[in-house]
């Protein structure tokens, strides 16, 4: 009996301390997780596992995941977008980084919202190419002033547009500068770049300070008391948020109330008159 007692506790004994050393472990593994599983998708520092992870860049160098992840992390920190290679420094397109980064979709949709936050604080410096949609940064001349036109070299055709409205940009002969084929260039740009309404009790909030009139492109701002506003040249009255007519978009409404609009919120305007 001494001795069937005596192996039941040293048995007792032995489970016990595996018990011990598996719960010592797991607080280790969980101490030492990968920040990106602390910092989660929303954090705004971008983090990655697989330290040792490389990478063939677009430009052919291969790149250590580390070392694109800090270029990223600098450039959304200083508010640029010139991404560019952590070897030769050759610029890459936002696109290309991301097609690098091999991230969870919760992760790119954050840092898409990044970049697009840079572009509108930054509307002088970025904008979006208007047949590919690649992000561009503006050129300057020879002498250091920034260009009133830009062209894309991604697109599979050259072609020159004016930076303030995007539309197409002339040029009549070679002596010539060339000039923006929008005559309501001074419009667009305007309905482009400025800031957007930020008072959270406003019907209208998230849009454009200011809005064209659909009908004749008459710059006109927002009411702080309604959705619809009213044209003062031609009369016309629509919604600020969806620019559908105040009969279209007010169908199936209380006609004494006015709530916020059910219909996705316009984008920026773009036309060319």
């Amino acid at each position: 009996m001494d001795k069937i007692s005596t192996v039941f506790k040293k048995t007792h004994n032995i489970l016990r301390e595996k018990i011990r050393n598996k719960r010592t472990g797991h607080q280790r593994d969980t101490a030492a997780q990968p920040e990106e599983e602390k910092t989660g998708p929303n954090s705004d520092t971008l983090t990655q596992k697989g330290e040792g992870g490389h990478l063939q860049s677009p430009c052919g160098h291969i790149v250590k995941f580390p070392s694109l992840i800090n270029m990223v992390n600098q450039c959304l920190k200083q508010k640029s977008l010139d991404f560019s290679c952590p070897v030769c420094e050759e610029q890459w397109n936002w696109s290309q980084v991301r097609g690098q980064l091999q991230l969870s979709h919760a992760q790119i949709v954050v840092l898409d919202a990044q970049v697009n936050r840079i572009m509108q604080d930054l509307p002088d410096v970025y904008k979006k190419c208007p047949v590919c949609l690649s992000i561009l940064r503006r050129p300057m001349d020879s002498a250091g002033r920034p260009c009133p036109f830009s062209s894309c070299v991604l697109c599979p055709y050259t072609h020159h547009f004016c930076w303030s409205c995007l539309a197409r940009w002339v040029f009549p002969n070679a002596a010539s500068s060339g000039q923006c084929s929008n005559r309501s260039c001074h419009v667009v740009s305007t309905l482009l770049t400025c800031e957007t309404v930020t008072d959270s009790g406003s019907l209208v909030v998230g849009c454009p300070v200011f809005r064209a009139c659909p009908e004749c492109y008459t710059l006109t701002t927002f009411q702080s008391d309604s959705k619809y506003v009213s044209c003062l040249e031609c009369t016309h009255r629509f919604c600020y948020v969806c620019l559908d007519s105040e009969t279209q978009c007010a169908q199936g409404e209380h006609p004494l109330l006015q709530p916020a609009c059910k219909k996705p919120r316009a984008e920026r305007q773009k036309f060319i008159t």
